[in-house]
């Protein structure tokens, strides 16, 4: 069996990398590499399926979905949104987007809000949690008395630095798309492990970032996840009863000495997410036989004769979602 790790190419977030990272845990080998945001076009050097781990957010574009007929997907800790924004709306879960993942589920949810939207959808779904809660500790990392503050506003970070002794560590998970694109998948899975070590050295990690506070959790940092008042979905919430939560405005308004210096230890039920995750990603690759079904060497042919096609109308999409969100900062700004 050949086996892909699925990353995302042109990615503004190293939370996408943390994902990829994750899941490159499982596989004995890498056959390929396949962008998230190019699917589709996936096509392997001969006629063969490859094996590939299907976690994270999906999709950015409309044309990457469903994926090539050449991927063996185990879809788990799986985020869909409305994305009304760029004109995908639930496209993937409908027609044929939905054919394809009825084909292969139950789908593994990472929130509550994607198990309702894949339910109302007809699909069958359970709750999976998020790949990042499978990550284990680093051996030899030591926790020293520093505090990390990733994508934090300015006067939260001012409020902590006024009451706390400790080191401060201020982090961003913000990259350069066009840098990120540029750079070897391993030049970014290192970044993800010296990142991560950050994260577990801390005695403290304060963040807005769900992959911040997700790999947190799972390499024994006490956390705290700061989140608007005005908040209205479930990707967050979903993990609240395992982390320290406050509104941001609460946060400013508390006195936070005491939490700085004595943070709250993470609530350990999620272990019974990893331990669920761990079996089912395990399982996934023990099952991967060399003998899986393929497509017809007919449907072979025809899908590579539409792979031009489709970089064509990718970039097309690609441009226009690139524009809207140049006006969205425009606005913010």
């Amino acid at each position: 069996m050949k086996y892909g790790l699925m990353y995302y190419k042109e990615t503004d977030n190293i939370g996408d990398d943390i994902q990829t990272y994750v899941a490159m845990k499982y596989l004995p080998h890498i056959d390929y590499y396949i962008d998230r945001e190019d699917l589709s076009c996936f096509m392997p050097k001969t006629k063969e399926q490859v094996a590939l781990i299907m976690n994270g957010w999906f999709i950015h574009n409309k044309l990457a979905w469903p994926p090539s007929p050449y991927i063996k997907p185990l879809l788990i800790s799986m985020h869909f949104k409305n994305l009304i924004e760029t004109d995908v709306g639930d496209l993937y879960l409908k027609s044929y987007g939905g054919d394809y993942l009825k084909k292969y589920q139950p789908v593994g949810a990472r929130d509550m809000e994607t198990l309702k939207r894949l339910r109302n959808n007809n699909i069958e779904a359970y709750f999976s949690g998020c790949m990042t809660l499978t990550l284990r500790k680093f051996h030899g990392i030591r926790k020293i008395d520093k505090i990390c503050l990733v994508d934090l506003e300015e006067k939260i970070i001012e409020k902590i630095k006024l009451n706390t002794d400790s080191n401060i560590e201020i982090l961003t998970h913000n990259l350069d798309q066009e840098q990120t694109a540029k750079r070897t998948i391993q030049d970014r899975m290192n970044d993800v492990e010296s990142l991560l070590k950050k994260y577990q050295e801390s005695k403290l990690v304060i963040t807005t970032r769900l992959h911040v506070a997700l790999p947190c959790l799972a390499l024994g940092t006490p956390v705290i996840i700061l989140h608007k008042k005005k908040f209205d979905e479930d990707r967050l919430r979903t993990y609240f009863k395992y982390i320290t939560s406050y509104v941001d405005e609460e946060f400013i308004n508390m006195d936070v000495k005491e939490i700085l210096k004595t943070p709250t230890k993470n609530n350990n039920e999620y272990k019974k997410i990893a331990k669920n995750l761990d079996k089912i990603c395990k399982s996934f690759i023990k099952n991967c036989i060399e003998d899986c079904e393929l497509p017809e060497l007919k449907k072979y042919k025809e899908y590579a004769s539409r792979l031009e096609w489709y970089k064509q109308i990718y970039e097309r999409e690609r441009l226009i979602v690139e524009k809207i969100e140049n006006k969205r900062i425009q606005e913010y700004e």
